[in-house]
């Protein structure tokens, strides 16, 4: 199963015509895996596969090797261990990827981050310290 990570934007507004809504679909985003918004987790996670979370989870994930995408609902209270690291939603702690974390624009972001690539959108929320490692 494939899931394409899929953020609103502004809307649209046609000419003469009524407002409608945009998504934002990364084509190159998805995860084999994933936790929905309905769900809390107390614990730890460990895979061996990339996981799409949109829902809570208070503990650590790890992913070493793989991909972990953090949804628009997302609600982490986490220490963070994975290769790639996409934080839409909210994260309360450490994340450290070996490739790369990107930060999008509505995410919101409290504690380090440390990564040897990181990539901020306009809008993006951070609160802490950024280690960038060679």
């Amino acid at each position: 199963m494939n899931t394409l990570l899929m953020d609103e934007i502004e809307p649209a507004v046609a000419p003469g015509g009524p407002q409608t809504l945009r998504l934002a679909i990364d084509p190159g985003v998805s995860a084999s895996s994933q936790v929905g918004s309905g769900i809390c987790i107390r614990g730890d996670i460990h895979g061996q596969q990339d996981l799409f979370i949109d829902g809570e989870v208070n503990g650590s994930i790890a992913l070493p090797g793989h991909t972990l995408i953090l949804g628009p609902k997302a609600n982490v209270k986490a220490g963070v261990k994975a290769r790639n690291v996409i934080v839409v939603g909210t994260v309360e702690g450490k994340i450290e990827a070996t490739e790369r974390i990107e930060l999008r624009n509505r995410c919101r972001v409290l504690g380090e981050i440390r990564s040897p690539r990181l990539m901020v959108e306009a809008g993006a929320y951070l609160q802490g310290t950024i280690e960038v490692l060679r």
